[in-house]
């Protein structure tokens, strides 16, 4: 049995789930089918949300008009059943009262939030399971909130593993009885008392894996837009490789650290469980991807270069630190207390630098951490990091890195940290010069039998480099 998770833009139009459809059937195995709402479409629920806050229900019904009409230009392409058309009706319908009904009140909830936000993937999961049914397959669409039970934190809600486990196998066990394929929408759930709730960013991805995980999977396929993880933003580097093989670690660092294909913490339990990840591309199908394995062999080189924009830099300096502890305490007190989460941090004697890369809250940060410190303030930065599995161990890659960036200042480094990261703060106007030149230096030489595939070959699978 294998899962495979669509994203929102495998599935944006009529023509894309056909293409969709006809990756499922062509499979033989059991299915469990994880869809995305459709490519815009959460932005949009959440516009309407955005206006519900600021008591415009007109506006926010415009929208909604427009979601329903982008809907129902899908569906007619698809020529889906009389019911499901009948389910899409009355499922706008739903939300229209909603909209009117938290009009009328003038204050929108975050439970009316889930209300909202939900409905992407619930009307996406049962189009798509229409058109697989439609594409031959024995296909059933199933309410993903029967079986992921979660708390009652709307908008961000905590997945009860035990609980859901449970469901899920005996759910998807009744199923499989009278199925060969499960369709189901990611991203939501319901509390114990039934209540809809959503997972929060990367939802639809961990939903996938953790169906992956309880239902001990032979693979979990997450397909998109792109070939797989490559060396680096193929904006910047017009040569970048696809990358064949990752661990988790060097997954999961590409994933915090500026790769977009995966969220850190979605492929987790499906890695954690020794099952198999493999990010896809739904518009070049015949193509391998990029594997994710919980360990592989170490190579020792680097895989990619990865990159964060929009990172601040706090400077904090105070002669306090000298021969004392819980000074760092004392500092993480305040990040803590306006739930800023920090990236990189280094310190010396006297002072610690440390980077964040949202600054809602950085005015009453720095006013908090100025009663016992100098304070000093740069933005404008990006963090530029090598991702590889042993290259914190492998004599002479630190000196290649650094020795490329000249006339290029590096303002913070950290390194040994991570096993698997190396990276360095620089001037955002220095971004793109800095990220050619050290994939030239890495990868225009490099090679690694099973590692890399330049992108002008893949459309021919198997030349590796």
């Amino acid at each position: 049995m294998i899962v495979m998770k669509f994203g929102g833009t495998s599935v944006k139009d009529a023509e894309a789930i056909r293409r969709v459809s006809a990756i499922v059937a062509n499979r033989k195995d059991k299915r469990i089918v994880v869809v995305s709402a459709f490519a815009t479409v959460t932005n949009s629920l959440t516009g309407i949300i955005e206006l519900l806050k600021k008591k415009n229900e007109a506006k926010a019904t415009e929208i909604l008009g427009r979601v329903e009409e982008f809907h129902s230009i899908i569906i007619s392409g698809l020529k889906l059943s009389r019911e499901l058309n009948e389910f899409i009706d009355n499922k706008f319908k739903e939300l229209r009262q909603l909209v009117k009904a938290i009009g009328c009140l003038g204050e929108i909830t975050p439970k009316s939030m889930d209300m909202i936000l939900s409905a992407g993937e619930i009307l996406s999961s049962a189009i798509v399971g229409g058109a697989i049914l439609q594409a031959g397959c024995k296909a059933v669409h199933a309410d993903s909130r029967e079986f992921f039970i979660t708390d009652s934190n709307f908008t961000q809600a905590e997945v009860d593993q035990r609980l859901s486990g449970q469901l899920a196998i005996r759910k998807c066990g009744e199923l499989f009885g009278i199925c060969d394929v499960i369709v189901c929408g990611g991203f939501i759930a319901s509390d114990e008392s039934g209540r809809t709730t959503t997972m929060g960013r990367g939802g639809s991805d961990y939903s996938a894996s953790l169906l992956a995980s309880f239902l001990g999977a032979d693979k979990l396929e997450i397909w998109t837009d792109v070939d797989g993880i490559m060396t680096s933003d193929p904006r910047i580097v017009k040569d970048a490789k696809r990358i064949l093989a990752l661990s988790y670690a060097e997954a999961a660092e590409l994933a915090y650290f500026g790769a977009k294909v995966l969220h850190p913490k979605t492929i987790y339990p499906a890695v954690k469980a020794d099952i198999p990840v493999v990010v896809l591309n739904s518009f070049k199908p015949e193509n391998s991807g990029t594997e994710i394995l919980r360990q592989i062999k170490n190579t020792k080189i680097i895989k990619s270069i990865a990159f964060r924009e929009g990172i601040t830099v706090i400077n904090v300096q105070s002669n306090r630190m000298l021969g004392a502890y819980g000074f760092l305490s004392e500092v993480f007190d305040v990040f803590r207390k306006y739930k800023t989460s920090v990236d990189l941090v280094t310190t010396s004697e006297v002072s610690i630098s440390l980077t964040i890369d949202n600054d809602k809250c950085l005015g009453n940060i720095v006013e908090e951490l100025e009663v016992f410190s100098k304070v000093v303030v740069s933005s404008g930065r990006t963090i530029v990091s090598s991702i590889g599995e042993g290259i914190r161990d492998t004599s002479g890659i630190a000196a290649r890195f650094f020795g490329v960036l000249k006339g290029i200042n590096v303002s913070m480094v950290s390194i040994g940290a991570s096993e698997v990261n190396l990276s360095i703060i620089i001037n955002s106007k220095d971004l793109r010069k800095a990220v050619s030149m050290l994939h030239e230096e890495f990868f225009s030489q490099e090679s690694g039998p099973g590692i890399f595939q330049g992108i002008r070959d893949l459309g021919r699978e198997g030349k590796s480099y």
